[in-house]
């Protein structure tokens, strides 16, 4: 089992892509280079558009620019738009769901793991994974 789904592991590759590009981006560019099927594509942008991440401009000129403000996001936020939650074990977040849990060495264990892991992804900024044309090009001719 991952911690992180693909889909949200997509979005991430999506938004790090887009932060190295200044002009509108057509999907099906962002699509081929990530190596994600366009239906995944669509899907993704447009949980990152409900969430203001992304903004997008139809028709012929048409394309995908992050908002200005993004560059400051951190990976945190970027899975809390996708629907992630951090759960470790169900006891660190319903305490109530195990009735050993006032006596419980275990639970507390796993609570400082889900916080690290949090405050881990909280400190993530985005801009650290930048993805730029040229890095990707070496990739792209492996699988050609």
């Amino acid at each position: 089992m991952s911690l992180v789904k693909k889909e949200v592991d997509y979005a991430i590759r999506i938004i790090a892509y887009l932060l190295g590009k200044d002009n509108l981006v057509k999907m099906e560019e962002i699509s081929e280079k990530l190596f994600i099927s366009q239906p995944n594509t669509i899907k993704i942008l447009h949980k990152l558009s409900k969430c203001g991440i992304i903004k997008t401009k139809t028709g012929k000129n048409g394309g995908i620019i992050l908002k200005k403000e993004v560059i400051d996001l951190s990976i945190y936020d970027i899975l809390t738009c996708m629907g992630f939650e951090a759960e470790i074990n169900v006891c660190v977040n319903i305490p109530e769901s195990c009735k050993l849990n006032p006596i419980c060495s275990i639970t507390h264990f796993f609570a400082e793991i889900q916080y690290d892991v949090i405050e881990r992804l909280k400190n993530a900024k985005i801009k650290d994974f930048i993805f730029d044309d040229k890095a990707l090009s070496k990739i792209g001719g492996m699988y050609e």
